[in-house]
Parts: C-alpha cells; sequence; structure tokens
C-alpha cells in the first residue's frame, strides 16, 4: 500500500437536517499506524466508523480508504476495509470455525488460505481449542476475538475497531496488542474508538481526539505523555481547548 490508509477531508453528516453529528471531520492514517480515536459518548465516533465503513454516506466532504473513494466505488472500498462494531456480529449457533469458513468465503478468500489463516489466527487468541464450540457458549471476550480473527481473515488494508477490547481481561488486553502491532507491521492501517483515555494512550501510537464533531486533537502518542497523559489532555479538550491545525 502506498500514500494513506484512511483520508477523510472536511466531512459532514446529520441523521437530522438540523443536528450534524459531524462538522468538517479531517482525518489522516497511514499504513502501519494505530490510531486510538477518543470521545465523549455522542461524539461521533461509530458514526465515523460507519462513514469509512460504507455504511453510511456523508452529506459533504470526502472519505478515502486504502486509496478507494467510498462513496463512488463503496464496493472496493469495503473489500479493503474490516469492521469490528462494539458488538460482534457472530453467529451464535455456529462453531467458531463455521462462523470463520462463512466469513472466508463472503469475503471470497480461498478455501486452502481461510483453513491455514483460520488455525494461524485461532490458535493466536487461545481459541483453537474451543473451535468446534458453539459461539452462543463463549464468552464476551472469547466472541471479541473471535471477531477480530473474522475481520483479518482477509488480510485487509484497513481496520476498524469499535469499543473493541471491552470484556477482555489483563492477558487478554495484551495479547490484543501484541496481535495488532503485528498487523500494522504488516501495513495495515487500524483505528479504534474508546472512551477510555488509558486504554488509547496503551495501545495507541497516534491519538485523535472527536469533540463536538471534528478532531480537535491529534498528536503521537509520545507527545501525549509529554503534555501529561492522555486523562489530562482529554479533560482538557472536554474543557474547551480550540481545534488543532490537523495536516495530513
Amino acid at each position: 500500500m502506498q500514500g494513506t490508509a484512511i483520508n477523510v477531508r472536511d466531512v459532514w453528516f446529520s441523521y437530522q437536517a438540523d443536528k450534524p453529528v459531524l462538522r468538517g471531520l479531517t482525518l489522516q492514517v497511514r499504513p502501519g499506524e494505530i490510531v486510538g480515536l477518543l470521545g465523549a459518548n455522542g461524539a461521533g465516533k461509530t458514526t465515523t466508523f460507519r462513514l469509512l465503513a460504507s455504511l453510511l454516506r456523508p452529506d459533504a466532504g470526502t472519505i478515502h480508504v486504502a486509496g478507494v473513494d467510498v462513496q463512488t466505488d463503496p464496493r472496493t472500498a469495503k473489500q479493503r476495509c474490516a469492521y469490528v462494531p462494539d458488538e460482534p456480529l457472530l453467529y451464535p449457533h455456529l462453531s467458531a470455525l463455521e462462523n470463520l469458513n462463512l466469513f472466508g468465503v463472503l469475503w471470497g478468500v480461498p478455501a486452502e488460505q481461510i483453513r491455514t489463516r483460520t488455525e494461524t489466527l485461532l490458535r493466536e487468541v487461545g481459541l483453537w481449542e474451543v473451535r468446534h464450540n458453539w459461539v452462543r457458549t463463549y464468552s464476551r471476550g472469547m466472541r471479541q476475538k473471535l471477531a477480530l480473527c473474522a475481520a483479518l481473515l482477509h488480510a485487509p488494508d484497513v481496520l476498524l475497531m469499535d469499543e473493541p477490547f471491552t470484556g477482555l481481561d489483563i492477558e487478554a488486553g495484551l495479547w490484543a496488542r501484541t496481535l495488532l502491532e503485528e498487523t500494522a507491521r504488516a501495513g495495515c492501517g487500524i483505528v479504534f474508538t474508546s472512551h477510555v483515555p488509558e486504554l488509547v494512550e496503551a495501545f495507541a501510537s497516534r491519538v485523535a481526539i472527536l469533540h463536538e464533531g471534528r478532531v480537535t486533537y491529534d498528536e503521537p502518542v509520545a507527545k501525549v505523555r509529554q503534555e501529561g497523559g492522555m486523562v489530562a489532555v482529554f479533560l482538557r479538550v472536554q474543557d474547551g481547548l480550540g481545534p488543532v491545525e490537523v495536516t495530513a
């Protein structure tokens, strides 16, 4: 991949005409970056993800995912992107193996690649021994792991995760960070949302804060720590810190 994994320029979106959720959102993510998108409830995080995943269309502005315009070619954009919503979309009366095989077929992944990727991913997340169990018997944390496996099955250029660490214990959280770092090193641009500042600081290489429908803070995690940590920065933004200039 070359250029940007995600390029959002001056995007506006409203569910109701007189109540914009996004007000000129601009955000760029490079291949190999892990960006934490932080914001209070209602800040527009999930809406942003639905726009990136071609599930919604912006009222104004442009969105490119892996170099593809999501408005003019949403089908290709969807193929290059994987979206893990906050509530995993899995088939509860199928096993982990059956779920991944089904998702692989839907993604158009060759059968042999589905088999090898499935075993590799399930072993990495510690679900291989329960691969034949129905997903409805899994804990929330186990379902989160399986949803991430399903998202990574076709090796996407862009990975979007909405509150992905809910339900994970400390050990699983450390595993998730390792897997995300490996995925990023392979060239995938990753964005995850969270309303927990400490998680963003721990998992991301860069932080973007959504406030009142736009990105008002966009800095590397190292800069965040220099400014007193994620909690301090987040509170300053919520207290009315003016928008920073967001550059590519």
